[in-house]
């Protein structure tokens, strides 16, 4: 043992950049893992530590319709401090300037929260507390319209008094008012507003505060049985918690996933820079084995040097780790409905820091062992070559890069099966690589002697001769594009959304609650205002009572049914008309556009993703209850709807000459010239009507781009990373290689080639492995983007043109200055240097 530490310790003194490059490949791989598991412990603190303010009560009671006498009386039962609230989007009307803005009414009633405090500025203003007519409202109001404490605020019929703006709700995020400003008001003031009534859509909750010692899932799950018909929703702390813990989760796996990508690219260019670095020592080894060394000895001598060079690597990944941590959560801390307690969970930065270590020691392996078949007859004979045989602890340690990969991947993703498809993906790639590499080399070998250019012929022959570098190259050049060129599709896909607003054909505000004896003079309004009705619908609410002749109440009772509660629960709002809209096509069935009157069951259409979620097709029955009156329908047909488009969009659809005659609410969609004139047409209907409720499509979209924009750019600082890694393994398999490019240089400079003719075939080289890692990793890119926006997003896959050209073009380039900068000086080098020394360079 000490002779070989000995001797590590004394040929390493002589190789030190060359080792650094052995480390540094991984540092940003592992300064991922770090920074996010890191941040994963700040999240899961948080929420143990503020788990009762998330909900702000003991349990939650809400539902999405006004609850039965039965229901009240039950919950008011359950004793407790109680609070009441109502919630429901409504126009805003400013008579000090006259202008109006979609927003949330909260009509409360109570002492909620229970728990962390509702924080105004002036502190301590709490509406229910005021007998006056009070308003206390999201800062964003005073801000667009210049605002301040004290100006009204009228809602429907009745004017309030701004008291006070909000600074924090328990429980909720920066985000919660940006689709619809809140708006809090005392309950006892919700009927004279007049804005309650048949069509809107309104959301109801009690929040309770249970007696000390009484457990509240334990509540909850009486509750369950005892309201299982109400339709209604129930959440302990426990429930929101796991809940909110849910999607944290998945996001932080997420980062965890792009953080192992980072790491297993450093992981190839460890194994390159090993291997560079190795072949150097070859003749060491033979040396050692001469002299009677064992074979354990001499390759241990190296391990010595890579385990020490590749725990260095990794302790400095861990520092930046700590340091980049810092950054995720102001990204993300808006997002969430509580503020991240930093701090740095030093066991989690050590576990990131090993495990990133125990990946860079295994694919070091990979070069390392195979020192084992170097012959002492190397020390005598340097032309001397092994043949080669299959090795089985190369073979073994391959099949634990495998399968610690695929396992790491399943532990990151909720369904394992999805994570070992994307651990596979990564494999696969990394063997179309591989292949293309192969490939280049064998076209290369067959064709490259016959090309006139010298400076080409030199050039793409350096790619086939013995010691290139062809398949490091493409490998990690490749990987690096390919994974990169991945996360900025699928932000595009994400963000592709968004955009529909900026079409001049589509609509860009919604208006709706536009009851049928008002349709007419709103009509009138939009025309006075030289405005159009681009498309609108009849809208009838009802409920789903039965599936295929199973009640709802079975449904929910049977433990094997996978149809999911908000499905059965929810008020299905459905249309009639003749004919499919221009968003739907029929996929499956004939679409019936007219019902005689007479027979049941009535057919109808339905989305054919509604559909899968109920299990059913076309032919099966569903009843529904219209305000009591019980409906039996059969699905007729599937359709295809692209929500994306900005028009009215129905899970079901009923034929002409069925609902005419129902309760009916409708809803109208227009494009707005500008924002001035959107401005005065909603100013003129909520003066006219003030239950219609306006939306500003773009409103909407932008609040989309604000949050998506935030996800989009942790995904870019997380894919920095790669970037970032895949820089530092091109420059390292460079440099690795600059001492064999510096002997052919001179070799070539002493049969008379000029400085200009090296540097070109040079770059010839570079050139044809970037365009090549480029071109592959690219189209790599928009296979694994299309299908995930098919079978993940359920969107349309990228048509990524420009993207694909830029890809292949930035990675061609970057290799080109790449290779050329860490180069310089090699085409100039006398002839007289290197063939004096061994040594030189």
């Amino acid at each position: 043992m000490s002779f070989t530490l000995l001797t590590a310790w004394r040929d390493a003194r002589t190789q030190k950049k060359r080792l650094l490059l052995c480390a540094i490949s991984i540092v940003f791989g592992v300064a991922a893992l770090v920074a996010i598991n890191s941040f994963g412990d700040n999240l899961r603190s948080t929420m143990d530590e503020e788990a009762q303010t998330l909900l702000g009560s003991d349990l939650r009671i809400s539902s999405r319709t006004p609850y039965s006498e039965a229901a009240k009386f039950y919950i008011e039962s359950l004793g407790g401090d109680q609070s009441r609230e109502t919630r429901f989007s409504s126009m805003a009307y400013f008579p000090s300037t006259e202008d109006t803005r979609l927003v949330q009414v909260r009509a409360v009633e109570g002492n909620y929260p229970y728990y962390g405090e509702f924080e105004t500025l002036p502190a301590g203003v709490r509406v229910g507390d005021r007998s006056e007519a009070i308003a206390v409202v999201d800062p964003v109001l005073l801000a667009l319209f210049n605002l301040k404490v004290g100006d009204p605020i009228k809602l429907g019929q009745q004017t309030f008094t701004i008291a006070a703006e909000i600074v924090e709700v328990p429980g909720e995020s920066a985000f919660a008012g940006l689709f619809a400003p809140r708006v809090y008001i005392a309950a006892r003031y919700l009927e004279a507003t007049d804005l309650i009534g048949f069509g809107t859509i309104a959301f109801h909750r009690y929040d309770i505060k249970l007696p000390d010692g009484v457990d509240a899932d334990a509540v909850a799950e009486q509750a369950k049985q005892r309201l299982g018909g109400e339709r209604v929703r129930l959440t302990t702390i426990a429930k929101r918690k796991e809940d909110l813990g849910q999607s944290l989760e998945n996001l932080y796996r997420f980062f965890n996933l792009v953080g192992m990508i980072a790491l297993l690219l450093g992981g190839v260019g460890v194994a390159g820079a090993v291997q560079a670095y190795l072949r150097g020592k070859l003749e060491s080894v033979a040396v050692l084995r001469f002299l009677g060394c064992s074979v354990g000895a001499a390759c241990r001598v190296f391990l010595w040097q890579v385990l020490a060079v590749t725990f260095v690597g990794a302790l400095i990944g861990a520092s930046l780790g700590v340091l980049a941590q810092v950054w995720l959560p102001a990204v993300i801390g808006p997002l969430l409905p509580f503020e991240i307690e930093s701090f740095v969970s030093w066991p989690r930065v050590l576990e990131g820091m090993l495990f990133g270590w125990l990946i860079a020691a295994l694919f070091s392996l990979l070069p390392l062992l195979p020192l084992r078949k170097v012959s002492p007859l190397r020390a005598l004979r340097a032309s001397f070559q092994p043949r080669r045989q299959f090795d089985p602890l190369v073979a073994l340690v391959w099949g634990v890069i495998v399968v610690l990969l695929i396992a790491y991947c399943s532990s990151q993703t909720e369904t394992w099966w999805h994570g070992a498809a994307f651990a596979v993906g990564l494999l696969v790639a990394l063997v179309v690589f591989t292949a293309a590499a192969a490939l280049l080399r064998k076209v290369l070998s067959l064709v490259a002697g016959r090309v006139q250019s010298y400076v080409c012929r030199q050039g793409l022959a350096n790619l086939h001769r013995p010691n290139n570098r062809t398949l490091f190259l493409v490998v990690t050049l490749g990987m690096g594009a390919f994974l990169i060129q991945t996360l900025f599709l699928i932000e595009g896909v994400l963000l592709s959304d968004t955009q529909l607003v900026d079409d001049a054909n589509e609509p860009n505000t919604m208006f709706f609650d536009i009851q049928t004896d008002q349709l007419a003079g709103f009509e009138d309004i939009v025309q006075g205002e030289g405005m159009t009705i681009a498309d609108g619908a009849p809208i009838v609410a009802m409920r789903l009572e039965k599936v295929n002749g199973r009640t709802v109440a079975q449904i929910k009772a049977d433990p094997t049914s996978d149809i999911d509660n908000w499905i059965i629960n929810r008020e299905w709002r459905s249309t009639w008309r003749g004919q499919p809209s221009v968003t739907e096509t029929v996929v499956a069935g004939e679409f019936a556009g007219q019902w005689n009157g007479f027979e049941e069951p009535v057919p109808i259409s339905l989305e054919d993703g509604m559909a899968e979620d109920l299990r059913i097709g076309v032919g099966d029955t569903l009843t529904f209850n219209i305000q009591g009156l019980t409906l039996q329908c059969k699905v007729s047909s599937l359709r295809e709807v692209d929500w994306k488009r900005m028009r009215p969009n129905f899970f079901a659809v009923f034929p002409e000459g069925v609902l005419e005659g129902a309760p009916t609410w409708h809803l109208a969609f227009i494009r707005a010239p500008d924002k001035e004139s959107l401005a005065t047409l909603q100013r003129k209907v909520v003066q006219a009507y003030p239950n219609i409720t306006a939306v500003d499509l773009s409103i909407v979209l932008d609040g989309l781009r604000d949050i998506l924009g935030r996800v989009a750019f942790a995904l870019r600082f997380m894919a920095s990373f790669t970037l970032l890694t895949g820089v530092v393994v091109l420059a390292s398999a460079v440099i690795t290689s600059r001492y064999q490019r510096f002997r052919e240089s001179v070799l070539l400079r002493t049969i008379g080639a000029s400085a200009k003719q090296i540097r070109a075939i040079m770059a010839v080289e570079y050139l044809a492995v970037g365009l090549l890692a480029g071109l592959v990793g690219a189209l790599l890119a928009w296979a694994a983007a299309a299908g995930l926006a098919i079978w993940v997003f359920e969107t349309d896959p990228p048509v990524p043109i420009i993207a694909t050209l830029v890809t292949i073009i930035v990675t061609t380039a970057l290799t080109l200055f790449t290779g050329l900068a860490n180069s310089r000086g090699i085409s100039n080098s006398p002839p007289l240097a290197v063939l004096r020394s061994e040594e030189a360079g």
